[in-house]
């Protein structure tokens, strides 16, 4: 995968070609809708001026993206191109909803990422009290992993992020709120549940750790050992899933103290201590990309949450 998306960088920037977004928007149809037609039908245009625009985009890149068949199936590149058409087309819809927002007045958007444990816990609280107090003001919140909010803010999908911070937080300015700790746990229903609290990390070996999401071993070495405990890892972005899964003894996960002491099917989960990396100390906070300009609304839920953490 990684030397298609090489491949397509470095192809598109020897030519110096562009994307139109009418071409993305095609062939973006195409894979949604499955099949030329149906995304004609969608977008409202003829089936030729679909299979035209897709046939433009292989052109460019001289290489197929999409396999023609009984069904449709993406190419690597094809699945790469489709990853950018998405993002290039949310982009664009919520560039054309914010300038209609600012036609009518409304000059205000609160663009926010959090982790899941915020939005569980705290998020119901904070957007209750910011609202209270910016009625006015557009909100546009998601929840998402960790790694994929440090991503969404460095990009600048998002205005700011509240979660854990990692290690490396130089591209960001931060303000910390609190410190919690997430600790490595296992069901009773796990078919190695005793030797996994008797701390046999021989057993981990055997089942696979169940995550939102796990930074590469290229980002991040120590997570190359960290991955080199289990016999695999498991992605989940949902948080009720994944305890659902570890509840079920399907693997192990970490998960926050808070949410072992409050949730009541984690309430049945036990903390690895024996494990030697099964605890992880984390400070939880604000963060924007550092030299940037706030936005009002922005600075006004950074001071919300300062007065809500008391910091």
């Amino acid at each position: 995968m990684i030397s298609c998306v090489n491949y397509t960088y470095l192809y598109i920037r020897k030519t110096n070609m562009r994307f139109e977004n009418s071409e993305l928007r095609a062939f973006r149809a195409v894979i949604e809708e499955g099949g030329f037609k149906r995304a004609a039908d969608t977008l409202h245009i003829s089936q030729s001026a679909v299979s035209q625009a897709v046939a433009g985009l292989e052109s460019k890149l001289d290489a197929a993206l999409v396999l023609r068949g009984k069904d449709l199936r993406l190419t690597d590149i094809g699945r790469r191109l489709f990853e950018h058409a998405v993002d290039v087309l949310r982009d664009e819809q919520q560039a054309l909803e914010d300038i209609a927002a600012l036609k009518e007045g409304k000059t205000e958007i609160l663009s926010l990422a959090l982790s899941a444990s915020i939005n569980r816990f705290y998020a119901p609280e904070l957007i209750s009290r910011y609202y209270a107090r910016n009625p006015q003001t557009r909100m546009k919140v998601a929840e998402m992993p960790a790694r994929s909010i440090i991503s969404a803010v460095l990009q600048g999908t998002v205005e700011i992020g509240l979660g854990p911070f990692q290690k490396d937080m130089g591209a960001f300015a931060t303000v910390p709120l609190y410190r919690d700790s997430r600790h490595l746990v296992v069901s009773p229903q796990h078919p190695r549940f005793e030797e996994m609290i008797a701390g046999d990390e021989r057993a981990l070996e055997l089942t696979p750790l169940i995550t939102s999401a796990l930074d590469s071993p290229e980002m991040r070495p120590s997570i190359q050992r960290i991955r080199d405990q289990f016999s695999a890892v498991w992605e989940v972005s949902s948080l009720s899933l994944r305890i659902h899964m570890v509840n079920e003894g399907m693997g192990v996960t970490f998960i926050d103290r808070k949410l072992l002491q409050e949730h009541p099917t984690c309430a049945t989960f036990r903390i690895m201590d024996d494990i030697s990396f099964g605890t992880i100390d984390k400070e939880v906070g604000l963060y924007h990309r550092a030299g940037r300009n706030l936005s009002d609304s922005a600075r006004n839920f950074i001071a919300l949450c300062q007065q809500y953490w008391s910091v």
